[in-house]
């Protein structure tokens, strides 16, 4: 697992081909047959011109092969011909899998290859903004699958695999576990039936089984999938095989592109927030990323949400390989789009999420798209360029901030601090997969995520780095780790969390929200928290719900100080035990226990769902405090964020950006001592004023300021 990461990693580290600039950022381009072959010269000539270096083809496999064998690969022959005549390098996705239609001869000859609903209904052709002529329906389980998208990716992969302008495979765009009826069940095909029954054979008998899954089977014949996700411990045990065959079927695609190209870098991305899948997908791959809205971040009504975008960052830096990620999407305008129009994203929060994908470690970025999709209702939205193919404000925005990139090209490739180095984070959030599952069921997933997200906005907002690992991180370089919402308590995370109070040097741990409801398999917990309840020294007594205006003032007490529940929030009603004491109180209920020596405590209440959605820093602040974790930097006046990060030249650097639409202005005071500050962006050498410790900047709206503090 990553403890470090270096942003895009210098080329004699890394075995495939890189970029020539430290910080490359291109766009995708062309969705066959969009746009038109007329405007391709023009245009990679202006990206280009806007100090892009890469374009990016987004394939389908049943425009490549119409038919059987047949593959008409005219127009990426020019797309390659034309990159390399405008000093552009390529972007291949290759899409056997989640997005684009199989070819209709494969659905023809092999009607079973269609995934197959939980009611025994076979999908038929669909379409989706992404794919207008035609969406995933093929199931990868299908053996067809294998043989015909073998023959495909050594067919493509051959073609190109030796020309100059080739940078990068996509092998798996949106990498995911199919899901059938929107919800949580996957497929129910044949082929994936079976596939199922072989995994089951190999990991349980019969007797065991029953045990798992609380049944009574008298034969294999008679186990089955559930049809539900209302069956929570049948459906975690079918969804883990889901992902464990995902990460397989991902692995397969690996290993052919590698036989017939073992020298360009392959990757996959997911969503722009974690799944339970992505962490065993980016396994896989030499790198992962993924894709996100733009708009209304630092246009809506709090613009520090923009934060949950950088959660997605360090998440994907987390799991990538080495830590190597990219930001593969970033959405160049509205999200959706179609025939009511969205508001569209403001040039800042383009530059923004371009600038803050640097300092979060990416290997590089990309847009989605360069010209609108003119085949679907990703029109208008999503784009640099105005429907006629002149720049918008957006791309002007964008060439600025890449010639400000460039202006500090020197200090690149950054160092994001080690958890265990001086700079490093000292905070670490917990992303549990099977926690996430149990609030899928229910249908409450995107809680569960609102849980990390609170916290970790507060900690960003405030400069306090965090890093977003999982169980299977090196949680011991930590002062403080914390777990929002781990509803469901497996063996491995308990014992993590046994190790880490054990050991004096080891991390705090921190919990809130829902804690160990669910025991490994999925049942409801006989004792919650599931494993814990000694070591912690806490009961259960009840849960309940605080609704404001019906029950109580919601004044949440303790010795933090005294706060106003703002919204309806669910809680766990605790008694201390065994020498624990009182943590919170909720109009004199007790919420929130903690052992006497402070190295685990849990607020039986979501910290991000009790307060609108974002942990308030009067109640986050303190605890960290209390547990030797304070803000590395003092910021008097405007509200403006600062990352601490490592030039390659050894020097420290100040990425100091204002996230409001307002001019800004602040003193800024680094916890370390300086004597000289010079601003990297500003003309000629933009020395500061330095007094008592600290200088004084303004700031643009929306704008980013690099400062060198020595």
């Amino acid at each position: 697992p990553r403890r470090c990461a270096i942003v895009g990693a210098m080329a004699d580290s890394l075995r495939f081909r890189t970029s020539p600039v430290p910080f490359p950022v291109g766009t995708e381009y062309y969705r066959a047959p969009m746009p038109p072959q007329e405007f391709w010269d023009r245009d990679f000539a202006a990206i280009r011109a806007a100090g892009m270096r890469i374009v990016r083809t987004f394939s389908y496999w049943n425009w490549m092969e119409p038919a059987p064998g047949r593959f008409e690969l005219d127009d990426f022959d020019r797309f390659f011909e034309l990159a390399a005549r405008h000093d552009l390098l390529v972007w291949f996705d290759l899409t056997l899998a989640t997005h684009g239609a199989c070819p209709d001869w494969l659905l023809r000859e092999h009607p079973d290859i269609r995934q197959v609903r939980p009611d025994g209904t076979p999908l038929h052709p669909v379409s989706s903004n992404a794919t207008p002529q035609g969406t995933i329906i093929h199931c990868y389980d299908h053996p067809k699958w294998r043989e015909y998208g073998e023959r495909l990716l050594r067919t493509v992969v051959g073609r190109y695999r030796d020309h100059e302008s080739l940078l990068i495979w996509g092998v798996w765009d949106g990498a995911a576990v199919p899901v059938t009826d929107g919800g949580a069940c996957p497929c129910y095909c044949a082929s994936t039936l079976a596939r199922y029954s072989a995994w089951l054979k190999g990991r349980y008998t019969l007797e065991d089984l029953n045990e798992r899954l609380h049944r009574r089977y008298r034969c294999w014949e008679d186990v089955a999938p559930p049809r539900s996700s209302r069956n929570v411990v049948e459906m975690l045990l079918y969804r883990q095989f889901h992902v464990e065959n995902l990460a397989e079927a991902l692995r397969w695609q690996v290993q052919v592109i590698r036989q017939v190209d073992d020298r360009h870098e392959l990757r996959a991305h997911g969503a722009h927030m974690p799944r339970p899948f992505d962490q065993a997908c980016a396994r896989e791959v030499d790198s992962w990323g993924m894709s996100m809205p733009s708009n209304e971040l630092l246009t809506g009504a709090d613009p520090l949400r923009i934060a949950d975008r950088c959660f997605s960052f360090d998440w994907s830096r987390s799991i990538g390989r080495g830590g190597r990620w990219w930001n593969e999407e970033i959405y160049a305008g509205m999200s959706p789009a179609g025939v009511t129009w969205k508001t569209q994203s403001h040039p800042a929060e383009v530059t923004s999420l371009l600038w803050l994908s640097l300092i979060h470690g990416a290997a590089g970025a990309m847009f989605w798209q360069y010209t609108p999709e003119y085949l679907s209702f990703e029109a208008p939205g999503y784009s640099l360029t105005a429907p006629d193919r002149a720049p918008t404000e957006r791309l002007r925005a964008v060439r600025r901030a890449l010639a400000d990139i460039d202006r500090i090209a020197s200090h690149l490739p950054l160092e994001v601090p080690d958890a265990a180095g001086a700079a490093g984070p000292q905070v670490a959030i917990v992303y549990s997969g099977p926690s996430a599952e149990i609030f899928l069921y229910g249908g409450e997933h995107q809680r569960y995520l609102d849980g990390l997200l609170g916290i970790y906005r507060t900690l960003w907002a405030h400069g306090i780095p965090a890093d977003v690992i999982t169980g299977e991180h090196d949680w011991s370089p930590y002062r403080v780790v914390w777990l929002p919402n781990t509803a469901l308590l497996d063996t491995a995370t308990v014992d993590r969390i046994a190790g880490a109070v054990a050991q004096e040097s080891g991390p705090c741990v921190l919990a809130d929200g829902n804690l160990g409801s669910y025991a490994e398999s999925g049942r409801f917990s006989y004792a919650p928290p599931e494993g814990l309840t000694g070591l912690l020294g806490v009961r259960v007594a009840d849960y309940d719900r605080f609704t404001p205006g019906r029950a109580g003032d919601g004044l949440l007490s303790g010795a933090f100080g005294h706060l106003i529940v703002s919204e309806p929030t669910g809680y766990a009603v605790l008694e201390p035990a065994g020498g624990s004491r009182v943590l919170a109180r909720l109009d004199g209920a007790v919420v929130g226990v903690e052992r006497a020596d402070r190295r685990l405590a849990w607020l039986g209440l979501s910290a991000a769902a009790a307060f609108g959605g974002t942990a308030p820093a009067p109640l986050v602040l303190p605890l960290l405090a209390s547990r030797g974790v304070r803000p590395p930097v003092t910021i008097r006046g405007d509200h403006v964020v600062a990352l601490r990060r490592r030039s390659r030249t050894g020097r420290d650097l100040l990425f100091l950006f204002n996230p409001s639409l307002r001019h800004a202005a602040a003193r800024v005071t680094p916890s370390w001592p300086i004597t000289r500050a010079a601003d990297l962006l500003a003309a000629p050498d933009g020395e500061l004023e330095v007094a008592a410790g600290g200088f004084d900047l303004a700031f643009e709206p929306g704008s980013m300021r690099v400062v060198a503090a020595d």
